[in-house]
């Protein structure tokens, strides 16, 4: 897992649901910045598209956008990384 991906599954777990657009403004106000000319939004889905592959996030749309929430998978590997 990566650092990015790290930062994005422990905002995830604190926010317990959070969009997308909301993702992109918590690394945007914490020093992400997107890599190789890649925009913040590529970077966010990138990294989303890797934690959901991994079970780690799951993606909803409940009004529309994207949100993302913790798996259960996802919060044991929070525990265990904290322990």
């Amino acid at each position: 897992m990566t650092k990015l991906e790290e930062k994005i599954l422990k905002k995830v777990a604190e926010s317990q649901l959070i969009t997308k657009m909301e993702l992109k403004n918590f690394l945007q106000t914490n020093g992400a910045s997107g890599k190789e000319g890649r925009d913040l939004t590529q970077v966010v889905d990138s990294a989303a598209k890797s934690l959901i592959e991994k079970n780690l996030v799951t993606a909803i749309s409940p009004v529309g956008s994207t949100c993302y929430i913790i798996t259960q998978r996802g919060a044991r590997l929070l525990s265990e990384m904290a322990e």
